[in-house]
């Protein structure tokens, strides 16, 4: 292991004194020691894996010999990860009537199993554990983030870029400041030491003071905040960026807040650069602006922007949004193109995304929940033979809250597109639901619950297939498509024509029967559509 990644990703960590790091390679027989001395990360030496565990039978209580050897096997780390624990823990004590906590947790990097531990000392009595115990959790985070970083240097060159590698190793380090906001400027630091970048940057284009200054009150403490009065001021700073290598300082734009109306330069002429210079696909950009007629409404989403705020506006909810875009932009950009090597690597990386899609799907989640009650519960009524209950339909109705958890896996590139798709483009919207049934085996992997995950996999997965054969993205046809997913594909259609109008809504879906939707379930529906538009 390139102990100077280690080294470097631990170091800015305002760890206490006294903390021990300990990593193991069991079948190379070594064990790596680090130690926190003064607030400063430093190597200690290294030892045979043999020789470590002979030193430490002759040091602590016989009677905690055998749960100690657990920390350091590997089967018995795997067991407990099957178990939904982060970490292995043991409190023991030494022969001197010291106490120490132990956790340890296992990562595979390069092929190689290592187990990493970190040793706390407690109090004498072993009921109190130290200063450092906020940090116990963070324990297993931080040592598979540090061996993922590590790992994701040894990517095959061909498959991947620096670009994507930098991407990634921001969205390891930004999965843990999202649990823990403390440790925000440190990893700003180490993420600078390992990429070339200095900091993740937002962009405020305004000619007035008051609003860029407000802007900047609410995000001070989490970005660096860059502010241009006009058009050619942003223009030049991100040129000035653009042109810089990857190891030189330069900044990260995570996000831009632009106004429309501006002198010197105004707003839709930096839509313009950026999307001649394809910013607009890679990072949100949110429009803040007094004008809101329909027709400047049209031709800024038409450069497909993340979202339009209207000034005054409600500065909490503008916090929230920006989380929630920079997570959905990072995942289509980075985990969409990273996922078939790193499949492994994601699971930490994929909660952000989930959460941001649960906050803007939530209305669309309310309300499909609802639909597939009353649907499952007439079609039980009318068809026995479907063997439904109402422990299924609760299940059914809760799982379809991913349905559509893989959309934002499809390139901003594409969705933001102006015009017809081409056949590519086609071909790339229609695996979106294969990607977002590959997400859920990491969002549900601590689920025991075998039918919940079933039920959840299948509507994400073939909620877009049709009864006669044309849909996505497998062709299945007739009762081939799961029972719940021709459930939801009802409901979700009828939530989606239903913002437009519900007697519409209601009788484009029945004009379907045969060819979108199964006739029986169309049976079932026509006769409890009135509840659905209650």
């Amino acid at each position: 292991m390139d102990t100077n990644v280690l080294e470097n990703t631990l170091k800015n960590l305002l760890f206490s004194d006294g903390l021990e790091v300990f990593v193991f390679n069991v079948f190379e027989d070594t064990v790596n020691k680090y130690g926190i001395t003064e607030g400063k990360f430093t190597s200690t030496g290294s030892d045979t894996f043999t020789n470590f565990l002979e030193s430490i039978k002759t040091k602590i209580s016989e009677e905690y010999v055998s749960s100690f050897m657990n920390l350091v096997s590997i089967p018995k780390i795997k067991e407990a990860k099957k178990e939904g624990k982060e970490s292995v823990n043991l409190k023991y004590k030494t022969l001197n009537n010291e106490w120490y906590k132990i956790s340890a947790t296992l990562t595979l990097v390069n092929g190689a199993e290592l187990i990493f531990m970190v040793k706390e000392k407690m109090d004498n009595s072993g009921a109190k554990e130290s200063n450092n115990s906020k940090y116990n959790a963070l324990i297993s985070r931080l040592a598979d983030s540090i061996l993922k970083i590590n790992n994701v240097f040894n990517l095959d060159e061909k498959k991947t870029n620096i670009k994507s590698v930098e991407e990634y190793i921001n969205s390891i380090l930004n999965s843990l400041t999202s649990s823990y906001p403390e440790l925000k400027k440190s990893l700003n630091s180490t993420a600078a030491n390992v990429s070339g970048r200095v900091d993740d940057v937002l962009l405020i284009v305004d000619d007035d003071m008051l609003t860029r200054n407000m802007i900047k009150k609410v995000f001070a403490d989490e970005y660096k905040i860059v502010m241009a009065t006009n058009g050619k001021e942003a223009i030049e700073y991100l040129n000035e960026n653009s042109s810089k290598g990857i190891t030189e300082s330069s900044d990260n734009v995570l996000g831009i807040f632009l106004d429309l109306t501006m002198p010197v330069m105004d707003g839709f002429a930096v839509l313009d650069y950026l999307s001649k210079n394809n910013y607009l696909h890679r990072i949100p950009v949110i429009i803040i602006s007094g004008d809101y007629e329909k027709e400047t409404k049209s031709r800024v989403y038409n450069y497909g922007v993340a979202d339009m705020l209207e000034k005054p506006f409600d500065f909490e909810v503008v916090r929230h949004r920006i989380s929630n875009f920079i997570n959905l932009y990072k995942s289509s950009n980075s985990l969409n193109e990273l996922i078939s090597d790193q499949s492994s690597e994601l699971k930490k990386l994929v909660n952000p995304f989930v959460e941001s899609y649960v906050y803007d799907y939530q209305s669309n989640i309310k309300n499909i929940n609802k639909y597939i009650k009353i649907l499952a519960n007439k079609v039980m009524e009318d068809y026995p033979e479907y063997d439904l209950n109402l422990e299924k339909i609760d299940k059914m109705a809760d799982a379809s809250m991913y349905y559509d958890v893989g959309f934002y896996s499809i390139p901003r590139s594409i969705l933001g597109k102006k015009g017809s798709f081409t056949e590519d483009e086609l071909n790339q919207i229609k695996k979106y639901p294969n990607f977002g049934s590959k997400m859920l085996n990491y969002v549900l992997s601590l689920t025991s619950d075998a039918l919940y995950k079933k039920y959840a996999n299948n509507i994400t997965k073939f909620y877009h297939e049709n009864y006669n054969g044309t849909g996505y993205p497998n062709n299945l046809k007739g009762d081939n498509i799961p029972l719940e997913a021709q459930i939801a594909a009802i409901c979700i259609n009828y939530n989606n024509l239903s913002k437009k109008s519900k007697e519409n809504a209601k009788d484009l879906i029945i004009s379907k029967k045969g060819s979108m939707f199964n006739p029986k379930l169309i049976e079932s529906f026509s006769r409890i559509a009135e509840n659905f538009e209650k």
